[in-house]
């Protein structure tokens, strides 16, 4: 009976055993996936404001990052700082609203009976919000735009240009930029 139990007691460990490996290497590698989806979103947001700047559009942080560069006056920094928090605040509230609509959404196809007006209806109004948020932050980048005189524009564009900017050429290296501009809007 006593070998009996320790048989069971050391097949018990080997099980316990097994089953921490394989949950170590489930962690281990969802682990390494995480990571991997975090660098390709840092990546595509680069290539995002390589999309802008390939089209002479730059965002405000950008700008006033650089601003020693191109020579931004205390007056345009102001502006640019303005229209940035303008932008922020809009955001902030058309998330919110989205999260609000889809939640509502949710709710209501939960519910059982779906009207289908109804369910389009929701569809449509998240869609508007969605929208607006683009024009906004395109006529964002245009005030932005619009704030810089000829003279940074060009100075920018210089910048843009360099072969030795390091974002290129990694963008270059993972061949993720095959003849097709980026999407100008990341996540929508």
């Amino acid at each position: 009976m006593n070998q009996s139990k320790a048989k069971e007691t050391r097949i018990m460990i080997i099980f316990m055993c097994l089953v921490a490996m394989c949950v170590g290497a489930f962690v281990l590698l969802n682990a390494q996936q995480e990571d991997s989806h975090r660098e390709d979103e840092a990546f595509n947001r680069k290539r995002h404001l390589f999309f802008l700047t390939d089209n002479n559009l730059f965002d405000g942080r950008m700008v006033l990052k650089i601003k020693d560069k191109i020579g931004l006056t205390g007056k345009q920094e102001e502006k640019i700082e303005n229209l940035m928090l303008e932008h922020e605040a809009f955001s902030i509230r058309s998330s919110g609203e989205i999260k609000i609509k889809e939640l509502r959404l949710a709710v209501y196809l939960r519910a059982g009976k779906t009207d289908r007006k109804e369910m389009e209806m929701y569809i449509r109004e998240i869609s508007k919000i969605k929208t607006d948020m683009i024009v906004h932050y395109v006529n964002y980048l245009l005030d932005v735009r619009d704030a810089l005189t000829p003279r940074q524009l060009e100075i920018l564009k210089q910048m843009k240009e360099q072969e030795n900017n390091p974002i290129r050429q990694r963008e270059r290296q993972k061949g993720k930029n095959k003849g097709v501009d980026s999407p100008p809007f990341p996540g929508w």
